[in-house]
């Protein structure tokens, strides 16, 4: 397995040339020379006046993910709150569309329709269901997405942008992880424990090639979001004898099953993808069974990490909720406004913030760097594919900011490897 550096400082000429331009209170005609354009000769369209920029969320407050949600949302506001202290967007203040939609695909699909016309980018729609149902209507109207929940299936649309790894990237390293550095044998047994739907149908087929190349046999137990006690799935797999489990789900059955493998005497690790960790889960029964043997991939740096862009993520949260809860959700809201921020930067000195010209800024990307929130050189000029195959493991730890400790980046074999075709 390739263990690579802590994520470096980031090289900012290009992100600071654009940030300069956008966040002055002069001309940008003026900075950009005789190519530039300044925010009169701008062209705009859905969401955008002379003196607004209107971006849309559409997120999970009311659903399986709602406490972790609610984290973004504060983060979401107070980024672009900075921002507009800072001047704005090509002289313009962004105003956020929050709606809930809670995790439920048809009405993510009534609240995009109304919300649709009236925005230039969706920063965010949370849940692999929910923007499997809203990415394909979003393409017909030309308008970015980003922060959906890292589904293979998002890929495929040029108007996506995915926030660090691929769910089946997010497997195919924790596989890799268990028979690297956790002693997993070849020919051992490992537990995918998965959502219906694409979230983790994505996340088995990267461990059902992890698998494949390790050496490994997949006991996979499929499940739905309202599986909340996984006594049954924790007991084929104790009788299956694996020696790992590998879930993409969310926290209440990340503790269910930790929970029920400790009172079987399975003693194995268990490695939860992205969303599966919150902090609230170390005062549950689960907790010692958390602290002992639960893992968790991230595709953005944890709260924990030491990182430049991690630190200016929860400084900024801090400020607007100093009460608040924390988690790995707040660098990864920080990230995604970023995000978004570079591709209206990019739109705005190209002379074309259009929803279109959102998204072309978007693909003109092949090496962006976040200062430690998200892998150095994410490449998203190649539609269909991951654009890293780097993640963030960390472990469960009681003493660690919100309840994980940073433990490597990982980039294995497996992963890759990993390839979702042509």
């Amino acid at each position: 397995m390739k263990h690579l550096p802590r994520a470096r400082a980031l090289s900012l000429a290009a992100v600071a040339a654009l940030a300069l331009a956008a966040c002055s209170t002069s001309d940008p005609s003026e900075a950009s020379g005789s190519g530039g354009s300044g925010s009169d000769e701008v062209e705009t369209g859905n969401g955008v006046t002379d003196d607004q920029i209107t971006v849309g969320v559409l997120t999970d407050l009311s659903g399986p993910f709602a406490a972790g949600a609610a984290v973004q949302v504060t983060e979401f506001k107070a980024y672009w709150d900075q921002v507009n202290a800072d001047g704005g967007i090509c002289d313009r203040d962004v105003v956020v569309d929050v709606q809930d939609h809670g995790y439920d695909p048809q009405k993510a699909v009534t609240l995009y329709r109304s919300m649709a016309p009236d925005v230039v980018a969706l920063q965010q729609v949370l849940g692999g269901p929910t923007s499997a149902a809203v990415l394909p209507l979003a393409e017909q109207d030309d308008l970015y997405v980003g922060g959906v929940g890292w589904a293979g299936s998002a890929l495929q649309y040029e108007n996506n942008q995915l926030p660090g790894a691929s769910n089946a990237i997010e497997a195919a390293n924790a596989i890799d992880y268990m028979v690297d550095d956790l002693d997993v044998p070849e020919g051992a047994k490992v537990g995918v424990v998965y959502f219906t739907g694409d979230y983790g149908g994505d996340a088995l087929a990267g461990a059902e090639h992890a698998a494949e190349e390790r050496g490994l046999e997949i006991v996979a137990q499929e499940i739905t979001p309202a599986t909340t006690d996984l006594s049954a799935q924790a007991s084929a797999l104790a009788q299956a004898d694996v020696a790992g489990v590998v879930l993409a789900a969310a926290p209440t059955q990340f503790a269910s099953l930790a929970g029920v493998l400790a009172s079987q005497g399975a003693n194995v690790p268990i490695i939860g993808m992205n969303p599966t960790f919150n902090p609230s889960l170390l005062t549950t029964p689960a907790k010692d069974a958390l602290l002992a043997n639960a893992y968790s991939i991230t595709s953005v740096a944890p709260y924990a990490s030491d990182a430049e862009g991690v630190k200016a993520a929860n400084d900024l949260y801090a400020k607007a909720d100093p009460d608040g809860a924390i988690g790995w959700e707040v660098p990864l809201a920080y990230v995604q406004a970023e995000l978004l921020k570079q591709s209206l930067d990019g739109a705005c000195e190209s002379g074309d913030l259009t929803p279109a010209g959102v998204v072309a800024a978007l693909r003109d990307s092949s090496s962006v760097d976040t200062k430690g929130l998200l892998p150095d050189g994410l490449d998203y000029s190649e539609v269909g594919q991951s654009p890293t195959t780097t993640v963030y493991l960390s472990k469960v730890d009681a003493n660690a900011p919100a309840g994980l400790a940073p433990v490597d980046e990982l980039s294995g074999p497996s992963a890759e490897s990993f390839s979702y075709g042509s």
